[in-house]
């Protein structure tokens, strides 16, 4: 009888295969591949997988593949702030220019009133898409000056941002909301000037090791001129896939960019990033404190955007969501949280935005269908 009851247990807690339903998605949008995960209270609860390393090689993806998850690496440069945070390094309120007094002292006066906070919430005034000269200085950091190391381009591109005002007008001083990898980058300099650490040796020491993401990394998966992972794609008459090239920085974005966006790792591993998070709502985290964790996820202007995470409210689940999407242009993830249901679900793909956008919000929506069903199911039994 213990023995019975034991055996049912493990089938009750085994995560559900969502496969089947991801395969429809994804022939229907006829996308390479797609993974997906849900997790809720610290528990994988569901995971599935679809398609091809390639639309050439058929290997087929795993829930242990990796993904490029592009700006959804935002949120872990966030936590990694809050440790700083914690640690008294730094406030939330922190000016820039206090922040970055390592680099110099020459700079524009309107980084006194830029806080790190604004930062993370893309509130500082930086729009690297209207400046030519900064826009392309990542991308000639990497390809004319190989022998920086990512660490050393950050500081460039920082000195050359806090030598400018803020690129975007404000109310009263304040810049509006714009979205900027550029002020990610600087966080990453922030972090880098106060532990004399690398930010890739943060992230491995601060977040993939304590939560155990073993395939945790930086840039495209897989290896040089291989085909070990899936590998991104690139649109046009016919697909592209973009293996890993000698002395190119496709197909990515430049390594400087590390903060804001360069972050790969299964489904399973990034969802216990996600998952953490969202237990860290409630005081249950591994990361941080929970005021840490508050402080993150805080909508301060109210204009829809956090440190690292959209913010909104929906029906379905029962109040406010965190939700992120991430693409380098060559493959397309997203993940949505609903705390007040301690839910958490990501999914990737290895296509661009499209068809990975309309696939992946299809395929959280299925998610989303499966949980309300598996709670009612749940309900109904008590």
């Amino acid at each position: 009888m213990v023995l019975m009851t034991a055996v049912v247990a493990a089938m009750i807690a085994e995560p559900r295969d969502l496969s089947p339903e991801l395969e429809k998605i994804r022939r229907n949008y006829d996308v390479a591949s797609m993974v997906c995960a849900m997790y809720r209270d610290g528990e994988l609860i569901g995971a599935g997988a679809s398609g091809w390393y390639s639309y050439e090689e058929t290997t087929p993806v795993t829930v242990d593949s990796r993904y490029h998850i592009g700006s959804c690496t935002k949120a872990m440069t966030s936590v990694l702030i809050g440790t700083l945070v914690e640690e008294g390094k730094i406030n939330w309120d922190t000016p820039v220019d206090e922040a970055l007094v390592a680099l110099g002292d020459e700079f524009d006066p309107h980084w006194s009133t830029v806080t790190v906070s604004d930062l993370l919430s893309h509130r500082s005034g930086i729009d690297e898409d209207q400046i030519q000269e900064l826009y392309f200085m990542p991308w000639a950091l990497t390809t004319q000056v190989p022998a920086l190391s990512p660490r050393q381009q950050r500081r460039e591109i920082a000195r050359a941002v806090l030598e400018r005002p803020a690129q975007l007008p404000g109310k009263e001083g304040e810049p509006p909301y714009e979205y900027s990898n550029f002020g990610y980058i600087l966080a990453g300099v922030i972090l880098e000037v106060h532990t004399d650490t690398s930010w890739e040796e943060l992230m491995q020491e601060r977040i993939f090791e304590p939560l155990g993401m073993e395939t945790a990394g930086f840039g495209p998966p897989g290896e040089l001129d291989e085909m070990t992972e899936p590998v991104g794609h690139m649109g046009g008459e016919e697909w592209k896939p973009m293996l890993i090239e000698e002395g190119s920085p496709l197909p990515d974005n430049p390594t400087s960019y590390g903060p804001a966006g360069r972050v790969h790792a299964s489904v399973i591993d990034w969802g216990k990033f996600v998952d953490d998070f969202e237990q860290g709502l409630d005081g249950e985290g591994k990361l941080l404190k929970l005021e840490t964790y508050q402080a993150i996820a805080e909508d301060a202007d109210g204009d829809g955007y956090a440190l690292g995470w959209g913010v909104s409210q929906r029906e379905w689940a029962n109040g406010v969501t965190l939700s992120h999407a991430g693409s380098n242009r060559f493959w397309y993830s997203v993940t949505w949280t609903a705390p007040n249901l301690d839910l958490v679900m990501v999914c990737a793909t290895n296509v661009p935005p499209n068809p990975g956008q309309p696939a992946t919000d299809e395929a959280i929506g299925m998610m989303g269908g499966v949980f309300n069903q598996s709670d009612a199911e749940s309900g109904s039994e008590d």
